[in-house]
Parts: structure tokens; C-alpha cells; sequence
């Protein structure tokens, strides 16, 4: 049975990072401290895992849903702190500024979350899982502390569930019945205020042009990159010794990973330019392109950033996170738009069907 609630695993991930940013930054600000005197060190991977103890008390002791955000959070808390020590687990010399660590840590993140988005999407919630899940929200009906967000989010489970089991009637008219049995809680209240000054800020048309802008100014950069690339490869070829050894300093002396982020690059800059030859005809397209360059430098590219510079990679990972998070929601609005302009259309060729039929008679 998967869970309709995509938000506990979002909360786990950000906890998760983070706490782990917040561990780096903190002690790279002061001095790497110890926390014990004498010759005791206590690690932050026992934090970690005392936090993951009490993420699972709570999920073993508590059922409300209130509680399982809270397990997710601290959890995700608990297992940055433990993850951060991975260089110490891998070395023999216990190395927690092994520099790979940070590369490790990332691809973990990055195949975790790949996983679970793919457990959520490989198919729609059946019926039986569609009804499980709106019983889960029932809880908080039963304690008198349903929002409007979640009765809203029940009744759609229920339209999904079969019919013809006598629950899901008898959990639709109490759902209905409990319309604002309470207010939404602190935390949804800042959340749904936080969502629609997003949406308000990534709809408008000047956010639209930002973003478009962006990307027009990378595919301008890579298409002189190319350009510059396809001459120094090709001095290359023809013997210019200039061009072989600007060839080498490009190189960075390590060959595979100086590679693998090129060929990143230029994978991304197709798309880009991808993009914007797609953008005056549908931009719904050209955000997907666009979309998938990020998913590209994010996948492919950032791994072995961070392989070669350490956790200061970060930066570009949070930049492309919100690029990635602006294309999306940008596409759902595309998707709408062309939904309300199909009704639309609809309409009017009812209407004027309907006006011919009057005109026959």
C-alpha cells in the first residue's frame, strides 16, 4: 500500500539536507569543536541516530498525521547528521574530510529520491490504495482536527475508490458532513500563504520573460562554447600546438570526469537550444526541454562537481532546484491554460451547433 501523502518524504529530504549543510557550515565556522572533554569525542552520528530513534518512537507510539510529519522531520534531521560522517566509515584512517564523501553523498540523495519518485509514479493509486489512504485522513476526522486541504484531498480518494464498497459511501457522506470542522493548523496556514505568493510570482508574465531570458543567455553561451570548442578541437587535429594545449588546460588533468561533465554541458545545451527554437511555438515544450537540461546538469554534471570541489558545489544544486521547481510549476500552468482554452472551445462549437440547428428550423 503506497501512500497518497507526498509531502512526509519532501519533508524527510529537506530535513535531511538540510541538516546536513548546517553541520558543514557550523563547524567549518568554528573550528571543528569537540563536544566532550578528555579524550571522548561524541561523533554527531550518534545525533543522527538518536534522532532517528525518536522518528521512530513517534511513528511506533502516536498516530495522528501531525506526528508523522514531525517523525519525518526529525528522522530526516537524524540521518543528515549520520550521513554526514560517511568519510569516516569508508577510510581506513576514519577521514571526515575525505573529498569524495561529498560526491558520494549526493549521488545517495539523488538515487534515493529518484527512487521513491518512481515507487510514487509507476502507476496511479489503485482503488484499495486510494480508500487505505482515506481512512488514514479519517483519523484526523475522528479527532475533530480535519482541514479543509485534507477533506478536500478525501473525497477525491473516495472518487477514486470502488464504489461499490459500502465504506467509501459511508466515508463520503461523513467527509461531506465535516466541512471546516477546524482551522488549518499553523504550519498549513504558512504553507498555503507561502504557495499562493509563489504562484503569483512564478505566473506572471514578467517571471515567464526572466526565466526564458535565463535560459536564452545559456544557449548563447553554449552555442559559442561549441563553436569555440569545434575550432580548438580542430587545430587539435591539424597539428596547432596552440590548440593542443588549450585542449589539455580545458582537459583539468583528469581525463573521465573532465569528460563527463562536458559531454554533460553539451547534452544540456541541446536541450536548451532545443528549447528555444520550441519557444514561440508552444512553451509548454520549451520548459520541458528546459527541464531536462536541469535534470542533466543535476544527474550528470553535479556528481563530479562535487567529487572535484567538495560540499561548495552546493550553491548550483540550490540554483538548479529552483530552476527545476519554477519549470514545473510553469508547465502545470501551460497545461491549464490549454485545458481552459479547449473548454472554451467547446463551448463556442456547442453554442454555434446549436445556433445552426435553431437557423435549419
Amino acid at each position: 500500500m503506497r501512500s497518497a501523502d507526498a509531502e512526509l518524504a519532501d519533508a524527510f529530504f529537506v530535513s535531511a539536507v538540510a541538516t546536513l549543510l548546517l553541520i558543514r557550515i557550523g563547524l567549518e565556522a568554528t573550528g571543528y569543536p569537540r563536544l566532550a572533554g578528555g579524550g571522548l569525542h561524541i561523533a554527531h552520528v550518534l545525533w543522527g541516530g538518536l534522532g532517528m530513534l525518536v522518528a521512530l518512537g513517534l511513528l511506533l507510539l502516536f498516530l495522528s498525521p501531525f506526528t508523522r510529519l514531525l517523525a519525518a522531520i526529525v528522522g530526516g534531521a537524524g540521518f543528515g547528521a549520520f550521513i554526514d560522517e560517511l568519510g569516516k566509515f569508508v577510510t581506513a584512517d576514519n577521514d571526515y574530510f575525505f573529498q569524495p564523501t561529498a560526491a558520494l553523498v549526493y549521488v545517495f540523495f539523488a538515487v534515493m529520491f529518484l527512487a521513491v519518485r518512481q515507487i510514487r509514479r509507476f502507476r496511479r493509486l489503485s482503488p484499495r490504495e486510494s480508500l487505505v489512504n482515506a481512512i488514514e485522513l479519517a483519523e484526523s476526522l475522528v479527532a475533530g482536527e480535519l482541514s479543509e486541504t485534507d477533506r478536500t484531498r478525501a473525497l477525491e480518494l473516495l472518487a477514486d475508490a470502488d464504489a461499490s464498497d459500502p465504506l467509501v459511501s459511508a466515508l463520503r457522506e461523513r467527509f461531506r458532513a465535516a466541512a471546516r470542522l477546524s482551522r488549518p493548523s499553523v504550519v498549513q496556514r504558512i504553507g498555503a500563504t507561502a504557495g499562493d505568493r509563489y504562484s503569483r510570482v512564478a505566473g506572471s508574465r514578467w517571471f515567464r520573460r526572466a526565466i526564458a531570458g535565463l535560459f536564452i543567455l545559456q544557449g548563447a553561451a553554449f552555442v559559442v562554447s561549441l563553436a569555440y570548442a569545434l575550432v580548438v578541437i580542430g587545430g587539435t587535429l591539424i597539428g596547432v600546438e596552440e590548440a593542443r594545449a588549450e585542449l589539455e588546460q580545458a582537459n583539468g588533468g583528469n581525463g573521465v570526469t573532465s569528460w563527463i561533465q562536458i559531454l554533460s554541458g553539451f547534452i544540456a545545451g541541446v536541450f536548451i537550444v532545443r528549447g528555444l527554437l520550441a519557444l514561440r511555438r508552444s512553451r509548454l515544450h520549451a520548459y520541458r526541454a528546459f527541464e531536462l537540461a536541469v535534470l542533466v546538469d543535476l544527474l550528470l554534471a553535479q556528481p563530479f562537481a562535487f567529487l572535484t570541489t567538495g560540499f561548495g558545489a552546493a550553491a548550483d544544486v540550490f540554483i538548479d532546484l529552483a530552476l527545476l521547481a519554477a519549470l514545473r510549476f510553469m508547465q502545470t500552468q501551460e497545461r491549464w491554460m490549454g485545458d481552459a482554452a479547449e473548454s472554451r472551445s467547446g463551448v463556442i462549437l456547442a453554442a454555434q451547433g446549436a445556433t445552426n440547428l435553431g437557423g435549419d428550423r
